[in-house]
């Protein structure tokens, strides 16, 4: 099995910290220009390793609420509570779709998390984050992936406050692990990373009388909490509440 490197900088085998922030930010980079979906509207930062520890009392675990429904062949899921946790629950549940390697499920779960009036820029930025994953991993910008290939994204923390009637901002603390695949079985790259995304109410996006949390631009992006792991002191010092395990 090949081994998993812990990445806490970022690095992606692709020199320095700052090199790497860079090839990140172009992944993101249509958020200035189209700010539509998770991958676009959301603002995000990497481990701060400088920062000293804060004595903060262990948070309590909390569970994410359950959909009422799931979408399509991958089974999103969707039609989360009209709540604070329900808004946390299914911005969670939209990055988690959407960081991807796979462009049209990226495009799938991009539209679906989106508000109508935004959907097709929603599925132009999806196509272009796959692509700038892609190139920070060394592999194709499009077409069929080598064997193996994949990254997948796992909520490890959230914390989320009301910004306004329906609308709440939620940060997402995700590990997110990936690998080249291939016949030469590369390294599994595992780093943590952190989002803040602006989530509203929509009554009806999910049919009659039918309404769910989905992603919106925001005017004026709040600082990202810093990034840590679960059982740290850093964690609970930036306010991140860990996740139930099932």
């Amino acid at each position: 099995m090949p081994p998993v490197v812990e990445d806490p900088a970022l690095d992606w085998d692709l020199g320095s910290p700052r090199r790497a922030r860079s090839a990140a930010v172009i992944i993101i980079a249509v958020a200035i220009t189209v700010v539509a979906v998770v991958l676009i509207v959301g603002t995000w930062r990497v481990v701060d390793a400088t920062s000293a520890p804060t004595p903060t009392p262990t948070p309590t675990a909390i569970a994410l609420a359950q959909p009422l429904a799931y979408e399509g062949d991958a089974g999103y899921p969707i039609g989360f509570p009209h709540t604070e946790l329900g808004a946390a629950s299914a911005a969670a549940a939209a990055l988690e779709a959407a960081w991807t390697l796979d462009g049209a499920q990226a495009e799938q779960a991009a539209v679906l998390y989106a508000p109508p009036e935004q959907r097709k820029a929603a599925s132009d930025g999806a196509r272009a984050a796959v692509s700038g994953w892609r190139a920070t991993l060394g592999l194709p910008k499009d077409g069929k992936l080598p064997e193996g290939a994949s990254l997948r994204t796992q909520t490890i923390g959230v914390q989320w406050r009301a910004r306004a009637q329906d609308q709440v901002q939620v940060s997402i603390l995700v590990q997110v692990t990936a690998t080249t695949g291939g016949d030469g079985d590369g390294p599994t790259y595992s780093s943590p990373y952190a989002m803040t995304l602006l989530m509203a109410w929509y009554p009806g996006v999910r049919g009659d009388n039918q309404g769910d949390w989905v992603n919106i631009p925001d005017p004026t992006p709040p600082a990202v909490p810093q990034t840590t792991l679960p059982g740290t002191p850093e964690f609970a010092a930036a306010g991140w509440k860990p996740l139930k395990t099932p």
